[in-house]
Order: C-alpha cells, then structure tokens, then sequence
C-alpha cells in the first residue's frame, strides 16, 4: 500500500505539471497531426487506404509523439536536480519507473484518442467494423512500447546521452509490436478475420517481457 501510494504521488506530480505547462501534450498531439496529415498528402489518401496502410501511418505517428513523451516526463526531473533529489527519496527505484510509465501511457492515450479520427478521416479507415478490436490492439502494443521508452529516458536522462538518441534505441526495440500489431489489424479488417487470440497473446508476451526487464534493470540505468 505504501508503494501504492508512492506510486500515486509520483503520477499525480507529473500530471499536474503537465496540466499547467500544456507543453509537452501540446507538442506531441502537433506532431502526430502533422506526421498523418503529412502523409496523407505524400500518398494521395486514396492510394493508402485500407487497414494495413492506416494503421501502419498511425503507428508512424505513435512511435514519434511517444518518443517525445517520454523525453518530456523525464526531462521534468532533470531541472534543479531534481532526479538526484527524487533518487535520495526512501522508496523503491521501481517506484519511480511504474510512476513514469504511467504517466506515459496517459499521454499516448491522449495522443491516440486525438490522433486516430484524424486517420480515420484522411486515409478512409473504416473503424466502426471492430472498434473494440482496434482499441484492444493498439492498446497492448502501446504499453509495451512505453515500457522500453520509459526504460531508456530514464537512461538518457541520467547520463550525458543526447535526447535524440532515445528514438534511435527505442524504434528498433518495439519493432515486434508495431509488426505483430500491424498484420493482427491487418486481418481483422481488410479480410474481415476476428481477433486472432495466438497473435494477441504475442503482443501480451512481449509486454510482459518488456515491462519485467524495464522494471528490474531501471534500477540499474537510474543511477548517476
């Protein structure tokens, strides 16, 4: 209960100053607009319609605002030593990683909610054939993906590492998700299959191997 609470305590700090900068929703929703609208336009909407192509531009989007994501709830922590303050704290460093991937996931939650309609509408992505399907999916995958991102900013911002490599570490690592999420969509709507349980529980695997090793070894790349 005690973790519980420090764990609450955490989350509801960085929501908060998120809710009073705007700064970092701001930015990520800007650029997941631009990345689909962008894309839209390179690829003519009609020559990129269909499940695979829209969720696969989704995932674009995804991937780059969650990048961002994960660098701003961390770099909150770097101003006026505040990761070293945090790090002296008496709670558990997994504390600190469950607060932030938390945190995390109800920026990219935000950022999906506003971006998917924007791709439902320029790429002609029939959503309402299994919204339930969509919603599991993408799901999953983004909380494996904020698992290794969480993971690595908090190493990016405890080192001298520069900020950008973060996207570089972190596109490659969540590959699996974004493929097995892809072609798991891919069959649920442009061939009309119902959600294949083998393939999500891939998805569900990974998850659960990326957020035990994030956990364990967070502990590990926090330290200055």
């Amino acid at each position: 209960m005690i973790a519980l609470r420090q764990i609450l305590l955490l989350l509801g700090k960085d929501l908060r100053i998120e809710a009073r900068t705007r700064q970092a929703l701001a930015l990520v929703l800007v650029l997941g607009i631009l990345i689909v609208v962008v894309l839209a336009l390179g690829l003519q909407g009609g020559n990129a319609r269909g499940g695979l192509s829209a969720t696969a531009i989704l995932w674009v989007a995804y991937l780059f605002g969650g990048a961002m994501c994960f660098e701003k709830t961390m770099a909150v922590e770097t101003h006026d030593g505040a990761l070293a303050g945090l790090l002296m704290a008496p709670m558990d460093r997994g504390v600190i990683y469950l607060s932030k991937l938390l945190a995390n996931l109800v920026l990219m939650a935000t950022l999906a909610i506003v971006i998917t309609p924007v791709g439902v509408v320029l790429f002609g992505f029939d959503l309402s054939r299994a919204p339930l399907a969509f919603a599991s999916v993408v799901g999953a995958s983004l909380i494996g993906y904020a698992a290794i991102g969480t993971l690595f900013s908090g190493l990016v911002a405890s080192s001298r590492l520069s900020g950008g490599l973060l996207a570089v570490v972190v596109f490659p690592l969540s590959l699996p998700l974004v493929i097995a999420s892809t072609q798991l969509l891919k069959g649920v709507f442009e061939h009309g299959n119902a959600l294949d349980a083998s393939a999500m529980g891939v998805i569900v695997a990974f998850d659960v191997i990326f957020l035990t090793v994030s956990w364990i070894v967070f502990e590990l790349v926090i330290e200055p």
